[in-house]
């Protein structure tokens, strides 16, 4: 969902990485941030497990120009590959304006790659945006790598359509930032041609249903660690009152008699939940640090 800001005169659009556990868009992401000729560039706020990581900074190309007189920023976002964090992908997916599907490329990863555009699809629609509409690139990632699938053949199973597609190397930054113009320029057509990508026929999305087994692969497991790369943010005001919330706790007569072995669903609940909860909290802070630029440049107005 395109965010306009008239008071500084800002256009800002969202644009996430998505595709299987390990394919490269942490590594594209990080390249992108480690560039040198990327100016204007927010803090980067990274949300790791033990085998991938959730990224999110937010820059302004000033190569775009403007839009109606609206600078434009970019915010980037990644997202966890794992099957145990679909939740975190379908509220990272909120709002998006565009997508960078990351294929990988080794001919192994075939069915990962379906899988996994298969569940972009879905939680698109979950989040009400039209995955016929919302603009969409394609990376073939790991094209360095021996043993891999021919463009050809990527092309048709993943069913790209009229779609970019663009091979890539992200490791060596060879297609990292034809990646990100290509799918920067779908974004700003749709929003020049006014393309409305939401479903109107599909419910809102509620709060996931924390009951259900998440479905944990062994490959999936990883506690998250909210981690950021810049000077620490003043202390925010925790976002949920939990004074209210009734604790039962249920002991036996003889709480010493055995030893109490926790129950793997419960744990992996509790992760998901976390997780969930990191990325509210890391958003908010990013809404923090936008929200203070917005005062000091209103301020230094008023100081005229």
């Amino acid at each position: 969902m395109v965010l306009i800001n008239k008071a500084i005169n800002e256009v800002t659009v969202k644009l996430v990485y998505y595709g299987p556990g390990l394919c490269g868009k942490t590594t594209n992401l990080e390249k992108i941030y480690g560039n040198p000729k990327l100016d204007n560039k927010g803090k980067m706020i990274s949300m790791s497990t033990e085998t991938d990581r959730t990224l999110f900074f937010d820059f302004m190309p000033m190569e775009l120009g403007t839009i109606a007189g609206q600078k434009v920023r970019v915010q980037l976002y990644t997202v966890p590959g794992q099957v145990f964090y679909d939740a975190t992908r379908k509220l990272v997916l909120r709002g998006a304006d565009g997508v960078v599907f990351v294929a990988d490329s080794q001919d192994s990863m075939k069915g990962s790659n379906i899988e996994s555009l298969s569940n972009l699809k879905t939680n698109l629609r979950i989040n009400r945006l039209d995955p016929d509409k919302v603009a969409i690139v394609y990376q073939l990632n790991k094209r360095d790598l021996p043993n891999v699938s021919s463009v050809d053949e990527m092309r048709e199973y993943l069913d790209v359509g009229n779609a970019p597609v663009v091979e890539a190397s992200a490791i060596t930054g060879n297609g990292v930032t034809q990646t990100l113009r290509a799918a920067v320029a779908r974004i700003l057509d749709n929003l020049k041609s006014n393309v409305d990508t939401t479903l109107y026929d599909v419910a809102p999305l509620v709060a996931p249903d924390m009951s259900q087994k998440a479905g944990v692969a062994a490959h999936s497991a990883g506690t998250p660690k909210l981690s950021i790369k810049s000077e620490a943010a003043a202390p925010v005001s925790a976002p949920f009152d939990t004074d209210d919330i009734p604790v039962q706790v249920e002991l036996d007569e003889d709480p010493f008699a055995q030893v109490a072995v926790a129950e793997p669903e419960v744990d992996e609940e509790l992760e998901e939940l976390v997780a969930n909860a990191r990325a509210v909290v890391a958003t908010l802070e990013v809404a923090l640090e936008r929200a203070r630029e917005n005062e000091r440049v209103l301020m230094a107005r008023l100081a005229r």
